[in-house]
């Protein structure tokens, strides 16, 4: 995962989703015990993923899944609420909360673009905190959530998880939870990561190899190669925290 820069909302977002709110918001202080019990729902519109919305969620996240890192290739892209917005299911068993973060349905800072699968099959409504947290369950609460998965605009997900070779490794509680609810160790991902692996290692290698043998540092063919490496480690290029662990220390980034 990497560190994701939200930036301004955009206007449509703002414009549709102030007034969405306002009227959940009086909805719920009307019917708050029918909505706690379920009997009735929040019905959400698609102003939060629009186009505008899509495109630009697209950009800050650099074309890439705000949690894996894999790019958005022949997959649809889900808007995902980090802040479940219809209920919330207590992780990894329990009970069902009802109603969830209704009124962070159109909030920007609370909407990311997913890969499908990690939205519908793994990431779905659960949003655990620390045993310690209460949770906000209405717009009038206004508790301080310890969260128990990483945010990807809020925290720095590098101080949470690194990686070894191809594979996550937790640093804290934090990061072991979100490796274990998002699944970030599946074989579909596993495959990805360790093709691109096969192509840094490879590609470094070569580079090794043929400074070994005397070509000088600044021939352009050499500059090239580097300049594959050197992307890797951007944040457009896919797995690009997995490639700044592998590539760190070596002296010709």
């Amino acid at each position: 995962m990497i560190k994701i820069n939200k930036g301004q909302a955009p206007v449509e977002l703002i414009d549709a989703g102030l007034a969405l709110t306002n009227d959940m918001k009086s909805s719920f202080d009307k019917y708050s015990a029918q909505y706690q019990n379920a009997d009735i729902v929040f019905n959400f519109t698609s102003a939060y993923k629009s186009k505008a919305v899509k495109d630009a969620l697209r950009r800050v996240q650099f074309i890439k899944c705000c949690f894996t890192e894999a790019k958005f290739v022949r997959d649809d892209a889900h808007v995902e609420h980090f802040r479940p917005k219809g209920r919330i299911d207590e992780w990894p068993n329990g009970d069902t909360i009802y109603p969830g973060y209704y009124w962070l349905a159109y909030e920007w800072s609370n909407l990311f673009l997913c890969k499908s699968t990690t939205n519908s099959s793994n990431k779905r409504n659960f949003f655990p905190l620390e045993t310690h947290s209460k949770r906000n369950k209405s717009h009038h609460d206004t508790y301080v959530e310890v969260a128990l998965l990483i945010d990807p605009s809020m925290d720095e997900p590098r101080d949470h998880i690194t990686f070894k070779g191809d594979e996550p490794v937790a640093l804290t509680t934090k990061g072991k939870t979100t490796i274990e609810l998002l699944q970030l160790r599946n074989p579909d991902l596993e495959e990805a990561r360790r093709t691109k692996m096969g192509y840094l290692s490879g590609l470094r290698s070569a580079i090794d190899l043929l400074l070994f043998s005397g070509m000088d540092l600044n021939d352009p063919q050499l500059t090239d190669l580097i300049g594959l490496l050197k992307y890797a480690v951007r944040p457009e290029a896919e797995f690009s925290s997995m490639a700044i662990d592998y590539l760190s220390g070596w002296p010709h980034l």
